[in-house]
């Protein structure tokens, strides 16, 4: 019997694990006349085969409740046309009273809606962009003193796309956060704050495209009304909420559009210390002998931070580098401190421009 397994496997007619069964069988068949190893691996079959049964097997209320769960989840995060028309986006009142602060006039205005607490998740963030509207937020607001100690909240904001880009423009994205700004909050129309709700046997529920462009032109039509209120056209159609003293802290951009995403700001009243990183400028370069021998100035920080009180925050530092020559440098401690501030960097050493010819190595 080894002898015709071997020659069968040298043959190649069937694989190494087929032969062993063959083998096995073979044995088996003369070594048990009787048919008692058969009774026995029958026997154990009939008692494992139902144990793996009901261990692989899922019940069917098991499966009935997992197809629910799944089926919830997919009409959860499909969000059709009927759920989107029924989010809010813009709340009608304030979550909290403000603090009571000064504001002075003069201050470049800024306008937004308040967002609600409820139903606001990353996709509804998601639709706000796609309407032109920026999400945004203020914190470090301080509400009333209760048992701890003062309370400290956060407000939810979103901003029209056009006032923002306008205010960036103007200022830079560096000089943004070295600017007080004045942020009027307003209520929206009712119509604007919520899209209408849409019926499940009406027609406009069997097309959800079309629901969301109606949200979108609703939601244009409310960022147009409040960015003609801040050049002070339609001030008057619009409820003022409140009026906050705020800094910007960070403006949030796409690397790749360029599209603004978000901003954070800073509740900043006017005896409030706060970090500014006060944007750098240089006058009269041109005219610097260095300059004039073939150099140029090389920038080494393009901002500086500084500790300053709200109401003496620089909107820039200028440098005057008439008088540089080459391979001179204007380091940290060389910097002007604006009355009400002082440098807040950990290297008072570190160089800020520099008049050079080098144009870096290869």
């Amino acid at each position: 019997m080894a002898a015709l397994g071997a020659a069968a496997f040298r043959s190649g007619i069937t694989t190494l694990q087929s032969t062993r069964g063959w083998l096995c069988s073979l044995l088996v068949s003369n070594a048990d006349p009787h048919g008692w190893f058969e009774g026995f691996n029958m026997c154990r079959r009939q008692h494992i085969m139902p144990e793996r049964q009901s261990s692989t097997v899922v019940p069917e209320a098991i499966l009935r409740e997992l197809h629910d769960i799944n089926s919830f989840l997919a009409a959860d995060s499909r969000l059709d046309g009927r759920r989107r028309s029924s989010l809010q986006l813009s709340a009608q009142s304030l979550p909290a009273p403000l603090p009571p602060h000064e504001i002075e006039s003069g201050l470049p205005s800024l306008v937004a809606h308040v967002r609600p607490k409820e139903g606001m998740a990353r996709c509804a963030v998601k639709w706000l962009r796609r309407a032109g509207r920026v999400p945004g937020q203020v914190h470090s607001l301080m509400g009333s003193p209760g048992p701890g100690g003062r309370r400290v909240w956060e407000l939810n904001l979103h901003f029209d796309e056009n006032d923002l880009a306008r205010l960036v423009r103007s200022f830079g994205r560096n000089g943004c956060t070295a600017r007080v700004l004045q942020l009027k909050l307003i209520r929206p129309p009712s119509a604007t704050s919520t899209s209408p709700s849409i019926t499940h046997a009406g027609p406009a529920s069997s097309n959800p495209k079309r629901n969301s462009d109606s949200i979108i032109g609703s939601i244009c039509n409310s960022s147009h009304s409040s960015s003609s209120s801040s050049n002070g056209a339609g001030a008057a159609d619009d409820e003022v909420l409140g009026m906050v003293r705020v800094k910007p802290v960070r403006v949030h951009m796409n690397a790749v559009t360029q599209r603004l995403e978000g901003i954070e700001l800073l509740y900043c009243p006017t005896d409030r210390v706060v970090l500014v990183d006060v944007p750098i400028r240089l006058a009269n370069d041109e005219m610097a002998p260095g300059v004039r021998k073939g150099g140029w100035m090389s920038m080494f920080k393009r901002t500086v931070r500084y500790k300053a009180l709200g109401n003496a925050i620089p909107p820039f530092i200028e440098l005057n580098v008439r008088h540089m020559d080459l391979d001179q440098k204007l380091l940290v401690r060389d910097l002007p401190i604006p009355p009400g501030t002082k440098i807040y960097e950990k290297n008072f050493n570190a160089p800020v421009v520099c008049c050079t010819t080098d144009v870096g190595k290869d």
